[in-house]
Formats: C-alpha cells, sequence, structure tokens
C-alpha cells in the first residue's frame, strides 16, 4: 500500500488468522514462551524494543544479562546499510541507542549482537511529518511474560505504533527495590510473542497500577522511586519534562496528530485526601496537561492515553476510574471545553478489562456555559491476556468481555479533513459493533 492511500479496512494489512486457530494457539504459545524465557535467561541480550519514535530519531533500548556488555548495532534500510554503533550496558544493565538524522516514513531495520551470540534482530518506521496516514494498535492488561497470540494478531495489523495504556506486568511491587521491576521487564520481553511486537513496532508506553505499584496504588506507594528510575532507564520513552520525581507523562506528534499521554499513578493522591485537595494527576501535571492542551488547540487531531475510566456516569458513588477525583476531572474537561478541542479529541483508556466505546454521547464533563453538549470520543481496549472485568459506563458501544482484546485506530490524513476509524478486535477479528468512524 502507498504512504499516502487510505487503510480502507481494518485487517487489510498483514495476515490474519480465525479465532479457533487464535485460541487454539494459546497453550502452545505459553509453553514455547516458557522455553524461550529459559533460553533468553543464559544469553547476553534478554530482550530490546523501540520507541520515542518521530519523523527523524528512534530509541532502542536493549535489556542485558550484567552491566558493561558491549551491544553492537547495525541500521540499515530495504536498500542500504545506514550506520554500526557499540554501546555498553550501563549499571541497570541497559544499553541505549538513540539514533538521529533519519528520513521520514522510511522503514529502518537493525540488528544487535553480544559476545558473539545469534542476532536479535528488529525494526520501526519513521512517521511522517504533516499529512500522512498511519495506524495504531492500543491495548493494557497481560500477565507478566505472557505468550498470547493476542500479541502475533496486534503485529500482524503492521501498524506503525503501539500504545501500551498500563499493566505490561501485573507484578505488584510494594517495596523499593529496583531489581524487582528490572525483573518484570525482563519477563516481558523475553516471551516471544511480545518480544517480536515490541522489536517490530515502536511503542508508546504508560504505566497504571499494577506495573507501577500494588493494585490501586497511588503516590504514596513504597516502590514509587524505584518505579519511577527503572521506567526512565529501561523504556524507550519520549521526553519527560522535570526531575526524576516527576510523573512519566510525554507528548509526541505522528504527522498532523498530537498524542498526550498522562501518569494516572506517580502523582495521584490517596482517596483519604478530603474531596476538595484531591486529585489523579497533581498540579503539577494538570497544568503540564493544560499547557499541552493550549499548544495542540489547532491540532487537527489530538489523542490523550489516559489509563483509567473517564466516564463513570452510570455510579458516580464509585471508587473506579475518575469518580473520586471529579474536581479534577471537571477542571480538565473546561479545559477541553475552552480551547475548543471536544470534537478532536479522541482519549485512548484502558484498565477495565473490556471493550467499550463512547461516540461522545456520556463523556461530557465540563460546566462552562460555552461547552458543546456532546464531549469527546472515549476508546476502551483490554485485556490483552486476563480476566474480564467491566469499570465505568454508560457507553454508546457496550462493554464486549473476552480475552485477548484490543483496539485499531485508522487516521487517514491526505491533507484536508482528517479521517479516523476505531475497531475493537478480538485476535485477529473485528468484534461486531466495536467501531466509532468520523471526519474531522
Amino acid at each position: 500500500m502507498s504512504e499516502t492511500m487510505p487503510r480502507r479496512a481494518v485487517v487489510e494489512r498483514g495476515t490474519t488468522i480465525d479465532r479457533r486457530t487464535f485460541m487454539a494457539s494459546v497453550p502452545v504459545l505459553a509453553a514455547v514462551g516458557r522455553a524461550d524465557l529459559r533460553a533468553r535467561s543464559r544469553a547476553a541480550i534478554i530482550g530490546a524494543w523501540c520507541g520515542a519514535v518521530d519523523d527523524r530519531s528512534a530509541t532502542v533500548k536493549v535489556l542485558t544479562q550484567a552491566p558493561g556488555v558491549p551491544v553492537a548495532l547495525s541500521l540499515a534500510t530495504d536498500d542500504a546499510p545506514v550506520r554500526a554503533v557499540k554501546v555498553t550496558s550501563d549499571v541497570t544493565r541497559v544499553a541505549t541507542f538513540v539514533l538521529g538524522d533519519l528520513t521520514e516514513r522510511t522503514r529502518y531495520r537493525y540488528r544487535l549482537e553480544a559476545a558473539g551470540e545469534a542476532a536479535v534482530e528488529g525494526s520501526f518506521r519513521t512517521f511522517g511529518s504533516g499529512p500522512w496516514s498511519f495506524r495504531v494498535v492500543f491495548a493494557s492488561c497481560a500477565e507478566t511474560g505472557s505468550s498470547s497470540p493476542v500479541f502475533t494478531a496486534m503485529r500482524q495489523l503492521e501498524p506503525d505504533l503501539f500504545v501500551h495504556m498500563g499493566d505490561l506486568h501485573y507484578e505488584d511491587i510494594g517495596d523499593a527495590d529496583p531489581s524487582r521491576f528490572r525483573r518484570a521487564y525482563d519477563a516481558v520481553l523475553s516471551s516471544p510473542t511480545q518480544s517480536a511486537l515490541l522489536r517490530s513496532v515502536p511503542i508508546a508506553y504508560t504505566w497504571d497500577d499494577h506495573d507501577f505499584g500494588p493494585n490501586n496504588a497511588d503516590r504514596t506507594s513504597r516502590g514509587r522511586q524505584a518505579a519511577l528510575r527503572m521506567y526512565r532507564s529501561v523504556v524507550p520513552h519520549y521526553p519527560i519534562d522535570g526531575g526524576d520525581d516527576s510523573p512519566i507523562s510525554q507528548a509526541f506528534t505522528v504527522g498532523r496528530a498530537r498524542f498526550v499521554m498522562t501518569d494516572v499513578r506517580s502523582m495521584r493522591d490517596p482517596r483519604r485526601v478530603p474531596e476538595a485537595q484531591r486529585g489523579m494527576l497533581g498540579a503539577s501535571q494538570v497544568a503540564w496537561l493544560t499547557a499541552q492542551f493550549e499548544a495542540a488547540a489547532s491540532a487537527p487531531l489530538v489523542v490523550w492515553v489516559n489509563t483509567v475510566p473517564w466516564i463513570t456516569k452510570g455510579n458516580e458513588r464509585s471508587k473506579e476510574g475518575w469518580a473520586p477525583y471529579a474536581r479534577e476531572r471537571r477542571q480538565i474537561a473546561d479545559v477541553i471545553a475552552r480551547t475548543g478541542l471536544t470534537s478532536r479529541l479522541v482519549m485512548l483508556s484502558g484498565d477495565a478489562h473490556m471493550l467499550a466505546l463512547d461516540d461522545g454521547t456520556n463523556s461530557q464533563y465540563s460546566t462552562l456555559a460555552s461547552a458543546p453538549r456532546r464531549g469527546f470520543i472515549v476508546a476502551h481496549a483490554a485485556p490483552m491476556d486476563r480476566r474480564t472485568s467491566t469499570k465505568g459506563g454508560p457507553y454508546t458501544h457496550p462493554p464486549a468481555m473476552a480475552n485477548g482484546q484490543f483496539g485499531v485506530l485508522d487516521v487517514t490524513d491526505e491533507g484536508g479533513r482528517i479521517g479516523v476509524r476505531i475497531q475493537g478486535m478480538r485476535g485477529s477479528a473485528p468484534v461486531a459493533g466495536m467501531r466509532i468512524e468520523v471526519a474531522l
């Protein structure tokens, strides 16, 4: 398909498998995953992933078995070699390759070698600047080191980006030991299906509770500083404002779309804090988010990655999602309405183990007199590999409950109006009725 052609069907790229084959492969891949984990535990390179991609640069992070391991990276396009670089892994056992001076809309392939072992290979495509059509897969929630075939199903759709909305693992770490967080990352990147996805599709990842700390974790988690430290070291991420104690919120551009990704855990107040002072993002992150929305006021599309349920109108007394943080939710909703972004904003969410969509009917929480009656589109996608659950709502497209679920965001942009299509997926099959299409 040409770089400028719109994608007419969610499953038109790559190879697909039917649902029966998908489900039958689950126990087989789990066994393969255990064998691969044992093999990788003896290898110099445990795993690698790519992120922080834009139109001119990318970052590859390589997890090694020990500090001080020399890792060689060879970079090439389909047409020619580009460069070779060698980096030694640091004290956190990570070798970081920051690749600049790249060409936009170009497929790059990389080859990693260490200690004379078999090479580890991966690839990524740089984004386009200006009008550019692209595909994003988005999801959350998978068992630690899961080898589910859902990751293969996502990879086979040939996305340009994987937005991971939290619960990368379920270690529920409640102490200040950084090595526990590092071992959790090792387990994820040792999975054959996850590692194949993460080496071939750039990731933009923010955590939720189980990969930040214990269940329902907030800023009081004992492992907070360790989590922040290991994220910055291990994860290929976009620039993070502030010092080492700041949240991992990030913003980046894909084509003409602006993505804003918030951290709902590391600054979150416990529910025991009085409602008038209680916040999920915290004052500094709300100020950052406000500045991001104001700067993106003229963008044709803004995608906000918010990992927990925004809509709780079915039960505003719930302890789930944004309900206990209603004051801060209204504040942010007012910013969205004031900047005129309501009709051009799409929210991607996880946490709840379900697929669910809302077309804006239920998502408006602004109290401004000038705010539109309808809110913005909300898309939930989970679980990749966990038991099911429902949270929040109501939704115009009610929850679909099954394992192996994710979402696909297709953006068609040829320079005029932007086309947006969101499709809920179960394995390689689109979920009937779980689709929204709009032109912005």
